[in-house]
């Protein structure tokens, strides 16, 4: 059932960045993140087509070496640090030819995806039919954890559950939010203009080394660090 249906993958790589200067086209192991991504997507069992939102002839170029759609440059008004991806999500689609049955937004600063879980993410979607749509959720385990907030007044903090006295195992259930893998029906992006609809799924990814993002400098140099020893 899932191969009759047209899947397309969407990679927003827009040039500009705060905390990492040009981070969609640095290189890790010889490849750029993109094209990272561009392997994850391509290597897809399901997804039949992908294309790259950028507005930087640089990153077009590399998109089309690597034989995959980017004809048209976002433009500047939906490309600058407030813009929304889903404005250039909706710009992708009314640039090609395509018309798909779900759209797959994949992040480039994720080298550590796996493809087999891009391929986990679509099967669930598709199997929860009553479901528009997926995001990549991760347990939250650590301090950051809802249960843990510090409130302060006039100096004085209200830390009522400190690691020292508090059982991690008794936390309630939260989760993060992740970009590493978005899914949407094509259906419910048309209706809602987001890649989030009105029935979403979680899709739990905890595997540490696949959630790290790169967005600095420290995070870069990390994530090289680990993938040119291949360690965690």
């Amino acid at each position: 059932m899932i191969n009759k249906l047209k899947i397309i993958a969407i990679i927003p790589a827009r040039k500009g960045s705060k905390g990492l200067k040009n981070k969609n086209i640095l290189k890790i192991k010889g490849k750029s993140l993109l094209e990272h991504a561009i392997i994850n997507a391509k290597e897809s069992k399901y997804i039949n087509f992908v294309t790259v939102s950028t507005d930087s002839k640089r990153i077009q170029s590399i998109a089309k070496k690597n034989n995959v759609n980017c004809e048209k440059l976002r433009p500047k008004i939906i490309s600058g640090d407030r813009s929304s991806t889903n404005d250039a999500i909706k710009h992708s689609l009314k640039n090609i030819m395509f018309k798909p049955d779900y759209i797959v937004e994949l992040h480039p600063t994720y080298i550590f995806r796996k493809t087999q879980t891009i391929d986990k993410a679509i099967e669930l979607l598709i199997k929860k039919k009553n479901y528009d749509s997926l995001i990549s959720i991760n347990e939250i385990k650590n301090t950051c954890h809802p249960d843990f907030v510090i409130s302060m007044k006039n100096l004085e903090i209200d830390y009522k559950k400190s690691p020292t006295n508090f059982n991690r195992h008794f936390l309630t259930k939260r989760f993060n939010s992740l970009g590493l893998i978005l899914i949407s029906k094509f259906s419910s992006f048309q209706q809602n203009k987001s890649m989030v609809g009105k029935k979403c799924i979680g899709f739990v990814v905890n595997n540490s080394k696949e959630i790290l993002d790169i967005n600095n400098k420290i995070e870069f140099e990390f994530a090289k660090e680990i993938y040119n020893k291949n360690i965690l």
